[in-house]
């Protein structure tokens, strides 16, 4: 089950406001899920997050440089990368080789133990430098603990 369903309704929102409350309680849940050893779940659903975090900072700071076309393009991941990777919104130290490839390996349900602690590293850094990280958890609505 996925970490907003039932929580809120996509269609009745702007793609901004969705993409920044998806990117909030997925990386609540995602958080979550890695510290009850639902690594690969967790990972998974953490990438979620930074990836609308991403989509979200565009849609609401880059619609500009993002041209015309950009509510669709940033659905491409390789578009979101790029596009902020131009505008200097990556941290240095985010390594793309390095987040695609233990997504792919938790996406396998692989082993990624050893790599979560770098991997949550990075996603928190990218998510602050977008400014989505810190966030007052108590204005979230409460998270259904089924949710896996």
């Amino acid at each position: 089950m996925s970490p907003h369903f039932g929580l809120m309704d996509e269609r009745n929102m702007s793609k901004e406001d969705a993409f920044l409350l998806r990117a909030k309680l997925h990386w609540r849940c995602g958080i979550r899920r890695v510290k009850e050893n639902k690594t690969s779940s967790g990972i998974a659903t953490i990438y979620d997050a930074m990836l609308s975090s991403m989509r979200w900072h565009i849609l609401e700071n880059l619609r500009n440089e993002a041209g015309k076309d950009v509510e669709e393009d940033v659905e491409n991941e390789r578009f979101v990368f790029f596009l902020l990777r131009k505008a200097g919104l990556l941290p240095k130290s985010f390594n793309l080789s390095f987040i695609e490839d233990i997504v792919d390996k938790a996406l396998m349900e692989e082993d990624v133990e050893s790599e979560k602690d770098e991997f949550v590293r990075q996603a928190e850094a990218v998510m602050t430098k977008l400014a989505v990280l810190p966030f007052d958890e108590s204005a979230l609505p409460p998270e259904d603990p089924s949710t896996f």
